[in-house]
């Protein structure tokens, strides 16, 4: 009998340089979480040890002479990564030896370089000659380079702190060698910015705040969700494009830690559930609230007593809302980030809040999905469905006067104005129902 071979082919690779964090916000824990929310495999190199929370290093040590070597030499037998990515290095030597296995045995593969200095809290990350064997070894070899203001100062030696030195350290870092360079303006005062050159043309991508205080981790989290969508095989404007969107998803389902908060890397990339009986997101009562009988629940049943008391549990509706913005023919839909529908297009709209109305929550959720407001908000009826959340009752929301700048964020990965007579694949059916129905109203217009 012969046996059945199943083919298991390697997603793309990025090889991930850089310093521990027992935190799990920053370095390698953000680095290999980052590349799985891209769908990449994340290969670690570690370059030193540091103890840190969330909102202090409390010191750190490098790994022993050739330790790096041997660490990449050993991946390397796996087969070659289609991008690297390096953030904290430690020492000079370190440096030193990271340029030399880039130069001798990866010279073809894209290399992101995170020039990390200094931790986001204040603590240093590096030994006595770093900056200058960054600027003159690694910024040459680097496709990309993604320093925060302090480190392009550092750098550059300008001085970098608004929109204009921004752009002129990035065109003096691909003067020294840089392929292109992302001057991240986290630290900017008001909205943070971010400025990419590349190919001789520069863009900037406008961003928000939306956790309070600092946030830890943003920077590794960056570069290294960049550095996987160039090793599965995107440009460099595209990769940032795409990455900075990732990011602001994670910063806005940060967690609050007890020193500081951390991004929420997931559940962006969380897998689809396999359930189909429409509880996944919200799971039923196992045990009933009057007597703590355990309660069988079958498929499909609406409601069902408790075996030993007879208390009936009922399964209700969730209330939500979704936003309908019409122009000139066409309806604005989001890309879903995250799972049920990850991937597939639906109106932005979520969950009502504990004292929201319908108008606050479309308002809400208008802007977090789209970055855009409405003058007016007009209730246009009521629909219900079954999806992975479980039963919905869904407030259909007419958005009057559209004003701002689309911009992605939450669970949303892209935005998009789509004619109303040609449609992507929807995530929600109840969404392809008001379509219709708008649809059907503007034709007897």
């Amino acid at each position: 009998m012969s046996s059945i071979v199943i083919d298991h082919p390697s997603p793309a690779v990025v090889l991930l340089v850089g310093g521990t964090d027992p935190s799990g916000g920053a370095g390698l824990a953000a680095d290999i979480k980052a590349a799985a929310a891209a769908g990449v495999l994340g290969e670690i190199v570690v370059t030193a040890v540091t103890f840190q929370s969330s909102g202090s290093v409390e010191g750190w040590e490098p790994v022993s002479t050739g330790a790096v070597s041997r660490q990449i030499e050993a991946v390397l037998r796996d087969g070659p990564p289609g991008a690297v990515k390096s953030g904290m290095l430690g020492s000079a030597a370190v440096a030193s030896e990271l340029a030399g296995l880039l130069r001798s045995r990866l010279p073809e593969v894209p290399y992101v370089l995170d020039p990390v200095l200094v931790a986001g809290s204040g603590g240093s990350l590096h030994e006595g000659g770093m900056p200058g064997m960054v600027r003159d070894a690694l910024v040459p070899l680097s496709a990309l380079c993604t320093p925060n203001l302090d480190e392009a100062e550092a750098l550059t030696g300008l001085r970098v702190r608004d929109r204009e030195s921004m752009e002129r350290a990035a065109a003096r870092i691909v003067e020294m060698g840089a392929g292109a360079a992302l001057v991240k303006g986290g630290h900017l005062e008001g909205e943070p910015a971010d400025f990419l050159l590349a190919g001789g043309r520069g863009r900037w991508f406008e961003g928000r705040r939306t956790c309070p205080g600092k946030l830890h981790g943003t920077g590794c989290t960056l570069a290294s969700a960049t550095a996987a969508r160039l090793a599965a095989g995107a440009g460099v404007e595209e990769a940032v494009e795409s990455s900075l969107h990732y990011l602001r998803q994670a910063a806005a389902g940060y967690f609050i830690r007890g020193a500081g908060n951390v991004p929420g890397h997931f559940p962006p990339a969380g897998p689809r559930s396999g359930r189909l009986d429409a509880t996944a997101f919200y799971s039923l009562p196992r045990f009933c609230s009057r007597c703590g009988t355990s309660l069988v629940v079958e498929s499909g049943v609406r409601h069902y007593p408790c075996p030993a008391c007879g208390l009936l549990h009922y399964r209700n509706p969730l209330p939500a809302v979704t936003v309908a913005a019409v122009r000139d023919g066409r309806i604005l839909l989001v890309e879903r980030a995250c799972s049920p529908g990850k991937g597939l297009h639906c109106l932005p709209g979520g969950f009502l809040e504990l004292g929201e109305t319908v108008e606050d929550c479309a308002a809400r959720e208008l802007a977090e999905e789209t970055g855009l407001s409405a003058r007016s908000m007009k209730l246009r009826g009521v629909e219900t469905d079954e999806t992975e959340y479980g039963g919905i009752m869904l407030a259909v929301m007419e958005a009057v006067g559209l004003e701002g700048t689309p911009v992605p964020g939450d669970d949303a990965s892209d935005i998009e104005w789509f004619p109303l007579d040609s449609l992507p694949p929807l995530a929600f059916a109840a969404h392809g129902r008001i379509i219709e129905r708008i649809r059907s109203e503007r034709g007897g217009e």
